[in-house]
């Protein structure tokens, strides 16, 4: 076999030193069963969590489940629904899903197993095709495991919302493909089809996996001799990636589908991302004068991209000087990683939160564990230190104190294995006890279906529900929502305005939004989607709700919409406006509309990733809103809610925030209404108030 064929010389590393003799086959069991232990822990937490449902009824449980159910009555992906951030990631999970019953719970323990199995299973399948000896690999995987539940990596070892772990598990895996001991072209094809199952299985995840073969390519073709060979098997990954992503999403949903499913999250959600999602409440990096700031407000942040950046200069620095070297797929390979890992940081571009850098630590662990393994045992062997437990001392001292770090950082592992294992087995295995609803769940299936009963048709018929965020009640009584199961998935204007006509064209019997005073997020909701909320205030009367939400009933007649009271034409560069107090003076909360006419001036818009930056904010001066107003730029007009009180004045003022030069926004025009709430409604805009001021309004 010549040298492409050939198996990766690992053994002679120059950068990373020599390999310690193999280890026992008793040593190899005694760390996997160490291993197997900690990812017990994680499996019957997992467990738990589904059996014993508190998740929320507004994210990702239902997001996941509802797609379920669409494919199992054979509804098309890309046509009939959207899957946010990946299409493949139902289908993943729908085989496990049928085999364990098909319930809500059947789909909550999918998805927990799921995490829960394939994190550890792609750190041992990693490590294990880079240090080929399974004692070394499964005492490193060991320490992986305990480091990443010491770091609180739950994002990626337990099933939270967007099930990033699951996303980013191809992207993680792809170097094991890049070194594979086949002939060149098929390590091309298998890499290429790796990037586009990427792709399928996590949109951003797969986005940054495809640039960082890019990059890492430019770098070993610069230094390279073979630079059009490394730029041809570049080409060819990522055409094969695309026709991968391309042939998937056509098994999936056809050809319309495909279409769909690509314009949805390779379009309308990069246009969202900043704007939408990352828009108040949530954190977003608004300037770099408040970047510093930022830095500290999450401290792991900061501190994970700096050895990010380590990680890149460290194997850009080993695969650049020696290009062509004997191992050059290993160091081709370990580049991509590190790259990967950084650029998946890019969504902190769009919300700063802890979960985006999750990827990058599993990365910087991984590839941490790797070069350790060729140091540390040289470095015992120059000592005379003997073996331990089948690997060197050095290892087995940072297992130990990994594991103990872990238990320190993280003592609810006792919980797990003094309670929670023993719980499990006991009541759930051996006496085969049932998942129950705990929380708000017993109450809220409850009322939820007493409402929803007490709305039938005289012919015993259900009523046409329609939920902002669809999920339990619907699946028990055998109803799909007839637009977006969640109302935020519902993006670009032509989205959004078509999920307010096609509500206002079906006249739903019922609607069901969630409580301004569950979450933060509901405000947030009604400033972006006014125009569903104003249409629900005319026609609907709130008749009831449960402890996360709220039920309206439609009206035999629509009520007194939204009364126009006020406009004015702005000069250019005006910067706020002043508008009219409503009459009276008694500090009574009323209910007012606002539309602005504006422009947006973008001229980075073009870039790829970060074009789209720019946040556009209204704030409310003297109304009950804590947080600003986020302005579509992609449209001219925007109406939200200003909640205010009679006799005092609110002051509109808009502002550009953006690390980008450049942008600006100019409002032309402002109009104000008053909107009628009937004393039936008022609870809703009593519970807005509540949330927005921490107190309920005087009665």
């Amino acid at each position: 076999m010549d040298a492409e064929a050939s198996p990766l010389i690992a053994v002679q590393s120059a950068s990373f030193g020599t390999h310690p003799p193999r280890g026992t086959r008793r040593a190899a069991i005694g760390w996997g069963l160490a291993f197997g232990f900690l990812v017990l822990l994680m499996v019957v937490v997992g467990l738990e969590t589904a059996l014993h449902f508190l998740g929320p009824p507004i994210d990702g449980p239902f997001q996941l489940y509802n797609s379920l159910r669409r494919i199992w009555a054979g509804q098309r992906a890309g046509v009939d629904f959207q899957f946010f951030h990946g299409m493949g990631i139902p289908y993943l999970h729908y085989l496990p899903f049928r085999l364990f019953g098909g319930t809500f719970i059947a789909s909550e323990v999918t998805r927990e197993l799921m995490s829960a199995v394939i994190y550890p299973l792609t750190v041992l399948v990693f490590l294990r095709s880079v240090i080929r000896d399974w004692t070394r690999a499964l005492a490193w995987s060991t320490i992986v495991m305990a480091a990443s539940i010491g770091l609180r990596l739950t994002s990626l070892l337990v099933a939270v919302n967007s099930l990033l772990g699951i996303r980013s598990t191809i992207p993680t895996l792809l170097p094991v493909v890049l070194c594979l001991p086949v002939r060149r072209s098929w390590r091309v094809a298998l890499g290429g089809g790796a990037l586009g199952a990427a792709l399928v299985m996590g949109t951003e995840q797969g986005l940054a996996a495809a640039m960082a073969l890019v990059l890492a390519t430019a770098v070993v073709a610069w230094k390279s001799e073979r630079r059009a060979s490394h730029a041809i098997d570049c080409g060819a990954m990522l055409a094969i990636g695309i026709v991968t992503l391309i042939a998937t999403l056509t098994a999936l949903g056809g050809v319309g589908g495909m279409r769909g499913a690509l314009a949805y999250n390779f379009r309308l959600v990069p246009l969202d991302q900043y704007w939408y999602f990352g828009s108040p409440p949530n954190l977003f990096l608004s300037s770099w004068g408040a970047v510093p700031q930022m830095l500290t407000v999450i401290p792991r942040i900061p501190i994970t991209l700096l050895l990010g950046i380590g990680a890149v200069a460290l194997t850009l620095r080993d695969l650049s000087t020696r290009p062509d070297a004997s191992d050059d797929r290993e160091r081709f390979a370990f580049a991509v990683l590190a790259l990967y890992g950084l650029i998946s940081c890019a969504s902190l571009l769009g919300t700063y939160v802890n979960a985006y850098v999750q990827p990058l630590l599993r990365v910087l662990l991984l590839l941490a564990a790797v070069r350790l393994d060729r140091t540390l045992p040289a470095w015992d062997a120059r000592l005379g230190r003997r073996l331990v437990l089948g690997v060197s001392r050095s290892v087995a001292s940072v297992a130990v104190a990994t594991v103990l770090i872990m238990i320190a950082v993280v003592p609810s592992v006792f919980v797990t294995i003094f309670v929670t294992i023993p719980h499990v087995v006991k009541d759930h295995v051996i006496h085969g006890e049932g998942a129950v609803y705990a929380g708000i769940w017993p109450a809220t299936l409850e009322s939820g279906q007493a409402l929803f009963d007490a709305n039938r048709n005289p012919d015993g018929s259900p009523p046409t529900l329609w939920s902002t965020y669809a999920g339990l009640l619907e699946a028990r009584n055998g109803l799909f929502h007839p637009s977006f199961d969640y109302i935020i998935h519902a993006l670009g204007p032509a989205g959004r305005a078509k999920y307010v006509s096609d509500f206002e064209r079906l006249r739903p019997q019922l609607v069901q939004t969630v409580k301004p005073t569950y979450t933060q997020y509901e405000p947030w909701i009604e400033g972006t989607s006014w125009d569903f909320y104003a249409a629900l205030l005319q026609n609907y009367t709130l008749i009831g709700g449960t402890p996360w939400s709220l039920f309206w009933k439609r009206n035999a007649v629509p009520g007194p919409g939204p009364q126009q009271v006020w406009s004015a034409t702005l000069a250019p560069g005006t910067a706020s406006v002043d508008l009219p107090a409503a009459p009276g003076a008694d500090g009574s909360v009323v209910l007012l509309q606002a539309e602005l006419t504006y422009t947006v001036n973008n001229p980075l818009h073009v870039l790829p990733v970060v074009g789209a930056m720019p946040r556009y904010l209204v704030l409310e001066q003297g109304a009950l809103r804590q947080k600003p107003v986020s302005l579509d730029p992609y449209t001219t007009t925007a109406r939200f809610p200003i909640v205010a009180l009679r006799g005092k004045s609110v002051r509109l003022g808009w502002s550009t925030f953006s690390l980008l030069p450049g942008a600006s926004i100019h409002v032309t025009g402002v109009r104000l209404w008053f909107v009628p709430v009937s004393d039936a409604n008022a609870h809703w805009l009593s519970d807005l108030v509540e949330r927005e001021t921490g107190q309920a309004p005087a009665q």
